[in-house]
This record gives C-alpha cells, structure tokens and sequence, in this order.
C-alpha cells in the first residue's frame, strides 16, 4: 500500500501532468494534421500516405515529451491552469519530431511491430496490391523513408505556426535544430558501435550514445524548451538540460531493461536480435568471467530466432548486469536530485522537476512478465504538501 509520501508526489506530479494533457495534445495534432492534409496532400496519390503517416502519430504512445514541456513551463511560469494555445502548439510538435524518429529507427532496424501495430513501412507495404512481391518491401521502405522526412518538416511546420512571439521562437528554433543535429549523431553512434566488440567499447561511449540519441529531445530538449516558453534564463535552461541529460540516460536504460524482460516469444526484440550494443549487455560482457564473454560472443553470432535470444538473455542474467543497471539507476536519480539543489530555481520549482521522474517510472500492466524482478523508479525527494 503507498505511503503518505508516495501519494502526496503521485497528487503533486498529477498537477503538473495530469492526464487531461494527452487528451489536449492529441486534440491539437489531429487538428493540425488535418489542416496540413487539405494544404499539402490534395493529390489522391500522396494522400494515403500522408494517412498512415498521421496515424502513426496519433496511434498510441504516452506524449512523454510534449507533457513534460507543458509540465517544465508550468513549473517555472506559475501558471498551472493557463496554458495559452502557443505553448500547447510548440509542445505538441515535439511528438511529430518523435514520430519522426521512430519512422526511421523502425526502418534502420528492420522492425516489424510499434506500439502493438505494424510499424510504418510495414503497414505501407500490407496496402500494396502485391505486398508478397519482390520489389514491396523496398517501395514500402522508400515510402516510409519520405513519410519520416515528410514528419520533420510537420514538426517545423507546426512549431512555425505556433504563434510565439519572435524572440521565443528564434530561441525555440535553435534548440529544436541543436536537439535534432544531437539525435543524429546518438543515431549515427548507435549505428556505428552495432559490430563493434564489446572489449573495443568503454562505458562513457554508451553512455555518450544514450545521452545523444535519447536523452536529448526525449527530456533535456521538451524541459529546456518549456524553459524557454516561459521565458526562463539561459542559465536555468542549462541546468535544466543537464537534469534531462541525467533523466534520459536513466530512461534508456530503463527502457532497455524492460525490452529485455518481456516475453522472448513475443514481437520484436530489436536489442537482442541485432546484438545492440546496450548498457546491460556491455555491462555483462564486463562482468563476466573469461567463460561467459566467449559465451557472449558465440551467441552473438548465432542466427536471429528465440534460442540466440534466450542464450544471450540467460546470459545477462547470470552475471548480475541487471541488479548493475538497477544501481546505475539508483545513482542516477541520486545525481539528478543534487543537480537542483544548488541552482537559482525556488523550492517549489526544484521539487517540481523532481516530481516530473515519476513520469519515468514503469508503467502498471507493461509488458514485463509477472515473473521477472521489477524495475527500479527514480528515487524522488518527498514533495511539498499541496
């Protein structure tokens, strides 16, 4: 049963993200979106694609990176309850940009499922008249690979047209530019460091990987931008990007903790089947005797199915990587807490964004089976009475 401290923290992130948000944010995008198709997508050609495309965005997800700009504008502007269109608007385009992303991740690792669905390029090519042919997939990938770019652009588009005034939008602008350029690098390093021998990587490469790839525009980016919105300092946006820097990392590997405690049997496992270079496998790999690494390495190398996924994930378990990534965990919500305690931000402010990692906590009724161990929340500061 929680605790007086846990249910005055759920009331207190409840207040700055309830669950109203993703209704609003939803509302926002299919508005957006359907404008954009009337304007840009007329031709009977284009449309279907700019369909899935939009479907894609609206289907699913928990809108993490527009609540937390919402959350981080509230908590700096004092303004809980007047929220005005502007802010929704550039919030909400940071899950088009999302979108966006995730279009090409599933491309880049073959994936054939996302949020239950079918990804992307894999429902273009369902609607093929022939998508048993030879020459499907790659026109489905072709097509999926022009919906991403057509997403980033709906991204600018709705950022543009958001109407901020000209010196929030200047300064939006260029942190939505930097978060991009910095996710394209993370992705680059996540490409470059897939056949790289685990005894040729360093934890600080991973760790550099983490933070560019998803820490970026998964949480700095949405906080600062909500910073920005409310018309914070520069020095309050760089504490604030170092603390979704330490979030996102956390996140990551959060994430692929619980990738790698679901179902074996069940949909993709993109880490395991393409032997991603991920914290706990690295940290496995590290751990391990001299046995277990050439163990690591041979199953590394057998063909994808479910006996390479059950080889390597008996594996991890047997040389205690997982419990290392709960601490790292631990230790990263320890660091975060720190960060804010010597800043110029108020109390409340800093208890704020302290009570925002509840949102990283894991979901109730995730895929994780009942058997495997759970997974370790933020440790988060108790918040202020309401």
């Amino acid at each position: 049963m929680p605790n007086a401290a846990s249910l005055a923290q759920a009331l207190w992130t409840d207040r700055l993200s309830p669950p109203s948000d993703r209704d609003r944010i939803d509302l926002y995008l299919s508005a957006f979106l359907a404008e954009s198709r009337r304007r840009h997508a007329a031709s009977p050609h284009v449309r279907p694609l700019y369909e899935q495309a939009s479907e894609f965005v609206l289907h699913g997800g928990k809108r993490l990176r527009p609540r937390l700009c919402v959350a981080s504008f509230r908590i700096l502007s004092g303004r809980s309850h007047r929220v005005a269109k502007p802010v929704w608007l550039a919030a909400a385009s940071l899950e088009i940009f999302h979108a966006f992303m995730l279009v090409h991740d599933d491309l880049i690792d073959g994936s054939v499922l996302r949020r239950e669905r079918a990804t992307l390029h894999e429902a273009i090519r369902h609607d093929l008249r022939d998508p048993n042919h030879s020459s499907a997939r790659k026109h489905a990938s072709d097509l999926a690979l022009v919906a991403g770019d057509l997403l980033c652009a709906l991204g600018m588009r709705m950022l543009s047209r958001s109407g901020l005034d000209d010196a929030t939008q200047v300064r939006s602008y260029k942190l939505i530019a930097d978060v991009l350029l910095e996710t394209g690098v993370g992705q680059a390093l996540d490409i470059l460091y897939e056949n790289c021998p685990l005894d040729r990587l360093s934890e600080s490469q991973i760790v550099e990987a983490y933070q560019r790839k998803t820490a970026r525009y998964s949480i700095s980016g949405p906080l600062v931008l909500g910073s920005i919105l409310a018309g914070s300092s520069a020095p309050i946006g760089r504490v604030l990007s170092r603390f979704g820097d330490l979030l996102g990392f956390g996140y990551q590997v959060q994430n692929d903790l619980e990738s790698l405690l679901t179902d074996l049997t069940y949909g993709d496992h993109a880490d395991l089947d393409t032997g991603k270079r991920t914290l706990v496998l690295w940290l496995a790999y590290e751990l391990g005797s001299d046995r277990c690494r050439r163990a690591i390495n041979e199953a590394l190398e057998m063909p994808v199915g479910l006996d390479r996924r059950q080889r390597l994930f008996t594996l991890i378990q047997q040389t205690g990587a997982i419990d290392e990534c709960r601490s790292r965990l631990d230790r990263v919500g320890r660091e975060a807490s720190e960060l804010l305690r010597d800043t110029e931000l108020e109390t409340t402010q800093r208890r704020g964004f302290l009570a925002l990692m509840q949102l990283f906590a894991p979901a109730a009724g995730s895929s994780v089976s009942e058997s495997s161990p759970s997974l370790v929340a933020f440790p988060v500061e108790t918040a202020p009475a309401l």
